[in-house]
């Protein structure tokens, strides 16, 4: 069964709103990150987030001043990182559509960069945290698209960017994770993986569940297909 069909949205023009990590990537790469070069009390801080003590913002910011690494031992880590290829057949069925993509990340942006770079991927547009370096092992981190009033306070608001797009174009969200939860109420129709399928069962949000991005391009097909045989 169809989980919706474009003619239950009054303006089928849709504008597709992608997670990065744990939906495009197979792994969450901050994590791996973390686990490969943070000094301690990352997890104690990661905890804390997990218990609702801070949010994800504080929480990054303070999880990324741990990391010790040089640019080269960053980049030979992320040379191991596996990204979901079907992710390569949803962005040729955005293009054969007309349908924008945008990824839109609360992790890393010279992490998202890298890897796409990979698959000559780098037009893609990105919304994520700025990840900097400061002196040779050591990082920050900027939060040029945080929101004061973000319910999630996380150091990417995808609400806000929801909001400044959906004036034009329906959003359909692609996500896994809590960063994903509140854009998940406000998208027009979300693909859920993970966390994200748990929280929109709990809330009574409209969604497909999906395994891989390839699943996205299918189900869309469908809907088109559907839409336009009975137009």
């Amino acid at each position: 069964m169809l989980p919706i069909s474009l003619k239950t949205i009054s303006d089928p023009s849709l504008h597709i709103l992608c997670d990065f990590d744990g939906t495009i990537s197979l792994n969450d790469t901050t994590d791996i990150l973390l686990n490969n070069f943070a000094q301690n009390g990352w997890e104690e801080i990661e905890e804390q987030w997990e218990k609702g003590i801070i949010g994800s913002q504080l929480c990054m910011k303070k999880q990324v001043e741990l990391l010790d690494m040089s640019l080269e031992e960053f980049h030979e880590c992320l040379d191991n990182i596996e990204l979901d290829l079907g992710f390569l057949d949803l962005l040729q069925f955005c293009n054969e559509n007309n349908i924008p993509l945008t990824i839109v990340s609360d992790g890393l942006d010279l992490v998202i960069q890298y890897l796409l770079q990979r698959y000559h991927l780098s037009h893609l547009p990105i919304v994520s945290n700025r990840l900097i370096q400061v002196s040779e092992r050591q990082w920050t981190l900027q939060f040029p698209n945080a929101s004061p009033l973000c319910v999630a306070q996380s150091g990417t608001c995808k609400c806000k960017l929801a909001e400044q797009s959906q004036s034009e174009r329906n959003i359909i969200l692609i996500g896994d994770g809590r960063s994903d939860f509140c854009l998940a109420k406000n998208a027009d129709f979300v693909f859920a993986k993970a966390s994200l399928i748990r929280h929109c069962e709990a809330q009574d949000i409209t969604f497909q569940a999906i395994h891989t991005l390839s699943d996205v391009s299918v189900y869309l097909q469908k809907l088109l297909n559907l839409d336009l045989a009975t137009a």
